[in-house]
């Protein structure tokens, strides 16, 4: 194997393989990328057999071949390198890489240990905006569980229909929803699957900048993301989605907005004086038309911070996580719309123009 390549072009494909690897894994080979130059394309793959990631990258291949390199040395060398290209070529069961500012030999493992990356034969295909799928699964997968106890809720909920496209995702305190307008098929078509969460936010750092449309491919209990620089592969999530339509409120007892702008401008003070629990306190009071937020901190001091703005229904008082209140604000702009379903029910956040976003947040009880 030998190939020239720019190295800009290098570490940024690497970059974006490198946290598919496998961490502290029992399977060396699983530490390393493979690279690869065969068929007027080079390769870079890294898997953790969960996920597996496939990057192309430009260059001019002089000989085929490939070869497994460990995944930290690689990135570190070729992030601090100098030099415009990277000549890449095997010696034996290493690799040499020649730049302007020097030479270097990495051991490296043989191709044949690393997995086989799978294909999609019999499968369900649709094409979607690249756009659109990262923003919809970044809004989301925020309000995923972390945790792999309940792995259906460790992952987001994947609606595909004729007309149009639903991303969800909860941890049982809170649910965020993101519908996207779209033909993904034909009439009376519909394609559900759960997509695990760090698949999510994996894909959403690969989308970064993409343009064009992502190839979807869902079969056999896996899915496959393809653009024209990387291709995805990731297991699925089996089992069933809590049906979190229920808990959407239509009605509210109370509601109210603001300008995203003061909102976070209050929350931010707010974070200053949280305690332990990271609860803030919302005080929503229509005869004044005020809401106030206060926080308080044993060891720090306390704060109270007021809004006025016109307010429909009854007085609420309640608590809330200051990080969940957060993470909500982040996907929405302009005026925000602030909903309480019940005195002591959950909150429902959504930009008052755009209904086709939406997050719901349970109240603490302290």
């Amino acid at each position: 194997m030998k190939f020239i390549a720019l190295r800009e072009n290098l570490k940024d494909g690497i970059l974006l393989v490198e946290k598919s690897t496998g961490r502290k894994t029992a399977l060396p080979i699983l530490s390393t990328i493979l690279c690869s130059a065969e068929k007027g394309k080079i390769t870079l793959t890294a898997t953790n057999l969960e996920t597996a990631v496939e990057v192309w990258v430009g260059g001019k291949i002089e000989r085929e071949g490939k070869i497994a390199i460990p995944a930290r040395v690689l990135s570190s060398y070729i992030s601090l390198v100098g030099g415009d290209h990277i000549t890449c070529s095997l010696k034996g069961g290493n690799v040499e890489l020649v730049s302007a500012a020097g030479r270097t030999i990495i051991h490296g493992q043989t191709a044949d240990d690393f997995p086989l990356v799978p294909q999609q034969k019999e499968a369900e295909r649709f094409v979607i905006n690249a756009r659109q799928l990262q923003t919809s699964l970044q809004n989301v997968v925020v309000a995923a569980s972390i945790s792999d106890i309940k792995p259906e809720i460790a992952s987001v909920y994947s609606l595909f229909t004729s007309q149009k496209a639903v991303f969800a995702a909860t941890d049982s305190f809170r649910l965020a929803e993101q519908q996207v307008g779209g033909v993904f098929g034909n009439k009376g078509w519909s394609l559900l699957f759960l997509l695990p969460a760090r698949t999510a936010h994996e894909l959403t750092r690969l989308l970064e900048g993409e343009g064009g449309d992502v190839d979807v491919c869902v079969g056999a209990g896996q899915v496959m993301f393809q653009t024209k620089r990387f291709r995805m592969v990731s297991r699925l999530v089996e089992g069933l989605f809590p049906d979190y339509q229920r808990i959407v409120p239509s009605v509210f007892v109370t509601e109210f907005t603001l300008p995203k702008d003061i909102v976070v401008d209050m929350l931010r003070i707010a974070g200053v004086f949280v305690g332990k629990l990271s609860n803030i306190l919302f005080h929503v009071n229509p005869k004044e038309q005020k809401v106030e937020v206060r926080a308080q901190n044993i060891d720090v001091g306390e704060n109270q911070i007021y809004a006025n703005t016109p307010i429909t229904g009854q007085e609420v008082t309640m608590s809330f996580n200051h990080h969940y209140i957060m993470d909500g604000l982040q996907n929405v702009s302009g005026d925000v719309f602030f909903g309480f379903a019940t005195p002591e029910g959950p909150l429902l956040i959504r930009s008052k123009n755009d209904p086709s976003y939406f997050y719901i947040v349970m109240p603490m009880k302290v």
